[in-house]
């Protein structure tokens, strides 16, 4: 069995870099958050405060900025687990489209 450490950040996998920005800008009043841009992925990074609902209160927010951005789903990693979050439907007329060459 592998015990992991409990930990007070909370890591979302946003594909879009604009949205990973509105996302950052969103929690920012709240939470303190970092934005780390890589090749394939951005990740939004939030510190959970003192609060003992606070990290419901943080998956509550983005439950809502998921529904708002039209993306269904996205992924999240608290704990050393990830997790998907669910909201909303698709909105499959601004899904980027492959290019064909």
């Amino acid at each position: 069995m592998r015990i992991t450490e409990l930990t007070d950040i909370v890591h979302f996998e946003i594909a879009d870099l604009a949205a990973a920005v509105r996302l950052t800008r969103r929690l920012a009043p709240r939470w303190t958050v970092s934005l780390h841009e890589r090749r394939d992925i951005n990740v939004v990074t939030a510190r959970l405060r003192e609060h003992s609902a606070d990290l419901a209160v943080l998956l509550r927010d983005l439950e809502a900025w998921v529904e708002e951005e039209s993306l269904c789903a996205i992924r999240f990693e608290v704990d050393g687990r990830e997790y998907v979050l669910h909201a909303g439907e698709a909105d499959w007329r601004s899904a980027p489209r492959a290019r064909c060459a």
